[in-house]
């Protein structure tokens, strides 16, 4: 019998989980049921990870198991990918991939990058691996859509943009504000009519003039002057750019404006931008475009080399075990609210203090209310342990300024999690979980016994 197979980025919420179900079963009619209490489990034996979790509490017409795995993407890559097949997905392999889902908790209010334009280019870089598969935008919006307010003018651009090239939405209602643009000169019209930003920015703006379309917008930041390194523009100009010739344009496309220069451009012939517009033959004024561009063999491969498959161990192992997420932010996931004890949630800053220094965050903190504790995790590999030792030294600020506030009386522990490795000895007392490459789980009984021993359980 065939297994689902959700290979995904992210740390995995069980609310997300469920409107993936039930996306199969409202577009491709496959029921399934819930119990009272879903959950994620780390599977293994013997005290080692297979690198794979177990959903808990769902039934699927058909299906025997839903396993969760982590993966990255070799370069622009949507939240989930959803498999449907007897064994495991193999790297570059014939494998039955259904749909592929781009999450997102970003309301309309909190960013008008983020939830929409950031995230488009995804949606063109899978085409040139899976150019016939569905494609969907998911909102899994925890601070709740602001019914009856008109959406920003971004939000209404990347939104009809998405409808335009058959993404379809969900967990936004579409049927008020949004339709797919039906003419390159409607795109146009709308995208120009947009207010302009600040003084000093480059405008996003297309002109069309006889055969050729001109789109402008600066693909360097302040960080990195000449290179292409601004991720909400990279997103909406490779977006902009698909949606023309999605509408039927054929002529030349060219970005303008962009401040990139020459050198950048030869020392990153596989830079998603540039890969992008080698797909969509796109050229940058002023710049000699890479022509030696090779797509990965495959799009996507197993996580074996970051810090956040074991912080995200850690993290779902101690969720198992009835523990509560009070923020998250792993390696290379999108980063989440600060929940508080009432369920408030709290976007966390990024600065503090009189002097506005930043806010240093660790990837994960976890609450256990019968112990009234709150552990501060900070996910490193073994090669940046000494990194790690460091850097859970400045969490006075997250303690002062929000877990004091909102926790009251509780206790609180930092530690980290390491990955990496074949040692098979804990490699420093403040690690409290440590898992090694080859998926031995060692966990700092000495330090925490009690729940040490419950997540060895989980792998026994």
């Amino acid at each position: 019998m065939d297994n689902i197979w959700l290979l995904t980025e992210e740390k995995p919420k069980t609310s997300v989980i469920q409107q993936i179900l039930q996306i199969y079963y409202d577009d491709f009619g496959v029921n399934y049921t819930c119990s009272e209490r879903i959950a994620i489990r780390p599977l293994g034996s013997g005290g080692v990870f297979s690198f794979t979790y177990e959903v808990e509490g769902v039934r699927v017409d058909g299906i025997h198991k839903v396993f969760i795995k982590s993966v990255s993407g070799g370069s622009s890559f949507l939240d989930f990918l959803f498999f449907v097949q007897k064994d495991a997905p193999v790297e570059g392999g014939n494998n039955h991939l259904v749909f592929a889902v781009e999450e997102t908790k970003t309301s309309d209010d909190e960013s008008r990058n983020t939830g929409g334009c950031q995230r488009c280019s995804k949606f063109v870089y899978i085409k040139a691996f899976y150019p016939k598969i569905p494609l969907y935008m998911l909102y899994n919006d925890e601070l709740g859509l602001r019914k009856g307010k008109k959406p920003s003018d971004t939000s209404i651009l990347d939104t009809n943009m998405l409808l335009t090239n058959q993404v379809k939405i969900v967990g936004k209602p579409v049927d008020q504000w949004f339709s797919p643009f039906r003419s390159i000169d409607e795109l146009i019209k709308f995208k120009n009519g947009m207010r302009m930003p600040p003084k000093g920015n480059t405008p996003i703006l297309i002109n069309k003039a006889g055969d050729k379309i001109t789109v402008s917008g600066r693909l360097d930041k302040a960080k990195s002057i000449g290179k292409i390194a601004h991720d909400p523009n990279i997103g909406a100009l490779s977006y902009i750019a698909y949606t023309l010739r999605q509408l039927g344009w054929t002529g030349e496309i060219e970005i303008v404006d962009h401040h990139v220069v020459q050198s950048s451009v030869k020392n990153n012939s596989h830079n998603k931008f540039l890969s992008i517009c080698k797909m969509l033959d796109i050229k940058m004024a002023g710049i000699t475009m890479p022509t030696h561009y090779k797509l990965p063999d495959s799009y996507w491969h197993y996580e074996d080399k970051s810090e956040k498959v074991a912080s995200i161990l850690f993290h779902i192992a101690c969720e198992y075990l009835g523990l509560q997420e009070v923020y998250q932010n792993h390696a290379g996931c999108e980063r989440g609210y600060f929940k508080s004890s009432t369920g408030e949630l709290i976007a966390l800053p990024k600065h503090c203090g009189e002097d506005d220094h930043n806010l240093l965050i660790p990837d994960v903190i976890m609450r256990d209310d019968a112990k009234r504790t709150v552990y501060l995790m900070e996910g490193k590999k073994l090669s940046t342990l000494a990194e790690g030792l460091t850097e859970i030294e400045g969490y006075g600020d997250i303690e002062k300024l929000y877990i004091n506030r909102y926790f009251p009386g509780y206790t609180v522990k930092r530690y980290l999690t390491i990955f990496g490795g074949s040692k098979t000895a804990l490699p420093h007392e403040k690690v409290l979980l440590y898992l090694n490459h080859h998926g031995r789980l060692i966990m700092n009984d000495a330090k925490e016994p009690k729940l040490s021993s419950e997540i060895m359980a989980l792998l026994s």
